[in-house]
């Protein structure tokens, strides 16, 4: 069966928007600072025309580290083209020269259609959540993609990411509740409602029949 990046790649309309490709090479100057993200200093050149003299003139990228492989110091190939975030839009593709640990003694990182597979996902994770609210746009990328034979995640499977972050911020705020209740104390009024726009179908039912017991 051919990956969904393969897949979202032959059709007409895709998934996720893939801009125009090319690739660099850098070395890392900064990591462990962001999860999942390195500055990378790319190495140019800028002719000065009063001296008519080059100077060396670089030029640094945030760029995407999904598995948090990449260590000061290695010089790797980066590429253009991957928006994954509104300051991030290079991915990185291989480690051409590591500087310390191996290569093998680091997490490995991603091919290009394992990182196109993640963003599908992640893409697809969010029109579940807008489709249930009743946007437009998310339904029909759902629907194009189940043309493409690309698996739709559950209703549960895109809720997991916002419960988590509601327990996390439940463990820090040191709230005793659990379920969609976790921060209705410490929940503004709007923030309550979106809460209550995201609950499952089953979850309203069941609310409603523990009010009907009691």
């Amino acid at each position: 069966l051919a990956s969904a990046a393969t897949t979202a790649v032959k059709s007409s309309i895709p998934i996720v928007r893939q801009g125009i490709s090319s690739t660099k090479y850098g070395v890392v100057v900064s990591a462990g600072k962001m999860d999942k993200a390195v500055k990378v200093r790319i190495a140019g050149m800028e002719w000065n025309k009063q001296i008519r003299k080059a100077f060396p003139s670089p030029t640094h990228h945030l760029v995407s580290d999904p598995s948090n492989s990449l260590r000061i110091g290695d010089f790797v190939r980066i590429a253009s083209g991957h928006r994954v975030s509104p300051s991030i839009r290079h991915i990185v593709t291989a480690i051409v020269s590591p500087f310390g640990a191996p290569v093998n003694e680091r997490p490995p990182i991603p091919s290009p259609s394992a990182h196109l597979d993640s963003q599908i996902q992640a893409r697809l994770l969010k029109d579940v959540r807008s489709a249930a609210r009743g946007r437009k746009a998310s339904k029909d990328r759902i629907k194009e993609a189940r043309k493409q034979g690309i698996r739709i995640p559950s209703m549960e499977e895109a809720m997991a990411n916002t419960r988590r972050m509601e327990r996390e911020e439940a463990e820090r705020t040191g709230a005793k509740k659990t379920g969609s209740q976790l921060l209705e104390g410490a929940l503004s009024g709007r923030e309550r409602r979106r809460l209550e726009r995201e609950k499952t179908q089953g979850e309203r039912e069941a609310e409603k029949g523990g009010k009907e017991e009691k």
